[in-house]
């Protein structure tokens, strides 16, 4: 697995240490990454973005294209005609050559609806472009977040071990001078080796999640990652409200472009279930037979053609069930719209809901930080005093752990609770927390 990943957060701890020193990681570039450095490579390097990119760039070609239906055809013939027994003595050499050329030009009043459809298409998959960014964008925040977190958590996992340690070799320390028992002692130690695994789990979740952020950004070089910020600055007491915000659900407007293009899609049905074409050809042709004249003939016509199609009044025909379709499409997507705006408000107000429950929790998770470090403390104290036992220090010592990655957890659930809302309501990310 460590030979997968390309980039290496720094974390300062000694396991980590002989990592890099194994792997020569001390002599590979060290970058700095913050959460808006992230965002701007994914959106530059990110594979779906570009295919994104490509897509979006065949729609604008065609809607650039669309009046190519009313360009003229052009095409030029030649001939030669060799009547049988050319070259025998007896039978005489007539041949005809000839040169012909025609030009077409055709117009229907699905030309407009073409044209139409092709700015919508445009717009459409403008639209769908800026939604996969702004998902690209959303999972690349999320991540950030997460492994600030998960982060974090290893640093509270090792300090968790490193007290362990101390107790352990404290107790070891007493034991020695025989003030402490040998089953003391034992107790300490094994709840000193029991913790050593908790760090290796974090750090290895860490590096499986570090892989999948390091592909999401498009990077490719090994380097350092260090990554800046705390979930510390998110601000926790800001009140969140959708006051001067514009709402712009992706959802909505998706479908507001899809009852655009069924309105086109319906006018094109009708003319061509009922409006006329025209059509213009042109053609001029030269022939010549030498052996017989030295004259060239030209001939030259030029025809106009007008269809009017008839079965559209037909109400069981194709063409008309053709306009019928295309009106239910429309009703289909009426309902879908309004439906869609109405959940857009149920998920607005949730969301709304579940970021102020976080802001709560955080307090009072603050709070019982403050509580289960000041018992730690006074456990602490008592312990040394020998008026309390090793397993109520360790308790208090878990108990304080506990309350801390509480705490982060809680912190990075309410920066994902902020991420999700604006990616629901369509604006951007900050807005709802002051950071743009």
């Amino acid at each position: 697995m460590m030979k997968k990943i390309l980039c290496i957060a720094v974390l300062f701890f000694p396991a980590l240490s002989l990592f890099a020193q194994s792997q020569s990681f001390e002599k590979m570039e060290k970058i700095t990454l913050s959460v808006d450095d992230a965002v701007k490579m994914a959106l530059e390097k990110n594979i779906s973005v570009q295919r994104g990119q490509i897509t979006l760039n065949a729609a604008e070609r065609a809607k650039a294209h669309s009046w190519n239906s009313i360009s003229p055809t052009a095409n030029v013939s030649g001939g030669l005609s060799i009547p049988d027994g050319i070259g025998d003595s007896e039978s005489p050499s007539n041949y005809t050559a000839s040169v012909t050329g025609t030009l077409s030009l055709s117009f229907s009043p699905n030309l407009f609806t073409s044209i139409q459809a092709a700015r919508i298409a445009y717009e459409t998959g403008r639209l769908t472009f800026e939604q996969a960014c702004s998902k690209v964008e959303l999972n690349v925040r999320k991540t950030y977040y997460g492994l600030l977190y998960e982060q974090e958590n290893i640093n509270l996992q090792r300090r968790n071990l490193q007290t362990a340690k101390e107790q352990y070799e404290q107790n070891l320390a007493k034991y020695n001078q025989g003030r402490m028992s040998e089953l003391d002692v034992l107790s300490a130690e094994t709840n000193y080796k029991a913790k050593e695994p908790d760090v290796e789990s974090a750090y290895v979740t860490f590096l499986n999640d570090l892989e999948t952020f390091i592909q999401l950004i498009g990077m490719e070089k090994r380097c350092f990652i260090e990554f800046t910020g705390s979930l510390d600055d998110v601000p926790t007491d800001k009140e969140v409200t959708l006051q001067n915000v514009e709402v712009n659900s992706p959802t909505v407007a998706s479908l507001k472009k899809q009852l655009e293009s069924a309105s086109s899609a319906i006018l094109a049905a009708r003319f061509n279930a009922y409006a006329p074409s025209i059509s213009a050809t042109w053609q001029h042709g030269l022939s010549t037979t030498p052996n017989k004249s030295s004259d060239v003939t030209n001939n030259g016509s030029i025809r106009l053609t007008a269809t009017i199609p008839l079965d559209g009044v037909l109400p069981w025909s194709t063409r008309a069930d053709t306009v019928e379709k295309a009106k239910d499409t429309i009703k289909d997507l009426e309902l879908q719209l309004a439906d869609a705006e109405k959940t857009l408000k149920v998920d607005t107000e949730s969301g709304l809901r579940k970021i102020r429950q976080s802001q709560s929790a955080i307090k009072a998770k603050q709070a019982n930080v403050v509580l289960a470090q000041r018992t730690y403390e006074m456990t602490q104290q008592a312990y040394n005093r020998g008026t309390k036992d090793l397993l109520s220090l360790q308790n208090a010592n878990d108990k304080l752990l506990s309350a801390q990655a509480s705490l982060k957890s809680e912190q990075r659930n309410l920066m994902n609770a902020v991420l999700e809302l604006e990616n629901t309501i369509g604006v951007p990310y900050g807005t709802l927390l002051g950071g743009k």
